[in-house]
């Protein structure tokens, strides 16, 4: 009875003798390793603060490593590196032993910061070649934790954000291309990034994201809170640009990307199902002050896409909720003027520049918004993919009190409407890289204009009041005849403008052509008022003859 109390002694202190030898064995090797390790890193410009080895988890522990390198000359051009903890456990020893091929469980970098001056460049030795002991790499997870970056141009901080990422199932068959994204095998990911901030030294404004979400199992990408606002005010910022630039200040509280294909990224393919944008809200400018400067002509929006050095694809995107003021300065004149169009939602279907929609010879844009606040615009576009098929652009605007466009016409045209209600405006027109065609169909009542003076303080004009009104009419509602009511659209494109040019001036050309009248008109008209007076006048002596008679 006693003989088995007296093994499972025995097994039990076998098991505790090897475990105070692999203690003993691991914390000699920790410290041998530890030794040889600080000499090699040091070399290197690293330092670890301690390094222990368990042999029971096959697992290596690294607290406090650092790594810097500066410049020779100047200081404050320096890359630096922090990582609280680097954690490697379930390494596969015999494996390495047997193949050359490192295979590590979970691989984690946790509370650490990296900074990266691009000033200054670390040259590379051509010779150098990955290390011979080492065939192939594979990682069941690798993890970086609260780590936090920036990157520097000279002492401008022009990127920062901080990052959790976790990568599953990350393979590299081969060393020798660990500079080569295609070479790598991922089996999902999910990242996230706060507080990213952008300040490019070279670009005129300053971009910030709050948080980015990715998530590759459920293909989804979710961007928080985009802020985009120019370094300089709107008159420091025309000047040193010193031509017309648009100036923009973009807000997008939320993105959110459904369907993307993260395994094409490699490959510069970026596909996705649906993205939705959710209250935009874009403060564009222009100083027309200064001089148009564009050497180059501006392709229409698929040619436009097409020059992009990778693949898009997205079957929807959706505008929702939005709102954009378009606001300028012109030319001759003292103060800007504006248009707002607010409650903007809009669908752009099957954009791509690869021909990847073999059954759609087009993308589609379909767009509503508000006009002013009243108004009320409902358009549709079309984006033919090859060169042969014409542009088309068809919609309507309604309900539109006129009055209200005047803080654009005041300030660009020194016109103000006095009263006016724009009933229906139907628009349909092809265009091309060249020149635009169509017609429009207006519907508008009780229309009345005042010409203003051309000064700082600007007042009535009462001749330019009396011209602009002389070419117009009051009304054309229904009771006008439609041929009457019908305007022509004849456009040349200013090939070095962009697409929203065509639009505009493409309808204001249909709208001058319907709403004035040319003199000749002018005078075909009055000849049909006299002969109607001239009826009036007979039919009323022919009334108070008869009535002699029977006197």
């Amino acid at each position: 009875m006693k003989r088995p109390h007296r093994i499972f002694r025995i097994v039990f202190m076998i098991i505790l003798s090897l475990s105070a030898l692999l203690f003993i064995a691991g914390v000699i090797l920790s410290n041998y390793a530890k030794n040889k390790l600080d000499r090699i890193l040091l070399s290197q410009g690293m330092t670890i603060g301690s390094l222990s080895v368990n042999l029971f988890s096959q697992s290596v522990t690294i607290k406090e490593f650092s790594w810097s390198k500066a410049h020779d000359s100047i200081p404050h051009y320096t890359h630096h590196c922090k990582v609280e903890t680097i954690y490697a456990g379930g390494i596969g020893v015999f494996n390495f032993l047997k193949s050359k091929k490192l295979e590590i469980k979970k691989l984690s970098v946790s509370n650490g910061t990296l900074s990266y001056n691009t000033a200054f460049k670390i040259q590379k030795d051509s010779t150098e070649a990955a290390p011979a002991f080492l065939k192939g790499l594979s990682l069941g997870e690798l993890v970086f934790k609260e780590m936090s970056f920036s990157i520097l141009n000279d002492t401008i901080e022009e990127y920062s954000g901080s990052t959790n990422i976790t990568i599953k199932d990350l393979r590299l068959k081969n060393l020798k291309d660990a500079s080569v994204p295609q070479a790598y095998h991922v089996g999902s990911f999910t990242a996230e990034m706060t507080g990213l901030k952008m300040n490019s030294r070279e670009s005129m404004y300053r971009l910030s994201v709050a948080a980015l979400h990715a998530n590759s199992n459920e293909h989804s990408i979710d961007v928080d809170s985009i802020v985009l606002i120019p370094k300089f005010s709107r008159y420091t910022f025309s000047r040193k640009v010193g031509r017309q630039l648009d100036r923009f200040v973009l807000r997008i509280p939320k993105i959110n990307v459904e369907g993307f294909a993260f395994d094409g990224i490699k490959d510069s393919l970026f596909v996705a199902k649906l993205v939705n944008i959710r209250n935009v809200n874009l403060h564009v400018y222009r100083d027309k002050r200064l001089p148009f400067i564009k050497d180059q002509n501006m392709p229409l929006p698929i040619a436009m896409l097409r020059e992009l050095p990778f693949e898009i694809a997205f079957d929807s995107i959706k505008i929702i909720d939005s709102k954009i003021t378009y606001q300028e300065f012109p030319e001759k004149g003292y103060q800007t003027g504006h248009i707002v169009f607010t409650k903007l939602n809009a669908s752009i279907d099957h954009i791509n520049n690869r021909n990847y929609y073999p059954d759609y010879k087009q993308a589609t844009i379909k767009a509503k918004a508000r006009v002013m606040g009243t108004g009320f615009i409902d358009a549709e576009f079309s984006l033919p993919y090859t060169k042969s098929q014409i542009y088309n652009a068809k919609g309507s605007i309604s309900n539109l009190a006129l009055p209200r466009l005047n803080p654009m016409l005041e300030s660009l045209a020194f016109i103000s409407v006095e009263s006016g209600k724009l009933n229906q405006l139907s628009f349909n027109f092809d265009y091309d890289d060249f020149k635009s065609d169509g017609s429009i169909l207006i519907n508008y009542e009780n229309l009345k204009l005042i010409g203003l003076t051309k000064k700082k303080e600007s007042d009535r004009n009462d001749f330019k009041t009396w011209v602009l009104n002389m070419f117009l009419k009051k009304d054309k509602d229904k009771s006008v005849s439609k041929d009457k009511r019908t305007g022509t659209i004849e456009y040349e494109r200013d090939r070095r403008k962009a697409l929203f040019n065509v639009w505009v001036k493409s309808l204001m050309s249909g709208v001058k052509s319907s709403v004035l009248d040319t003199p000749a008109e002018k005078e075909k008209d009055g000849m049909k008022n006299q002969k109607k007076e001239k009826k009036k006048v007979d039919s009323r002596k022919t009334e108070k003859g008869l009535e002699k008679q029977k006197g």
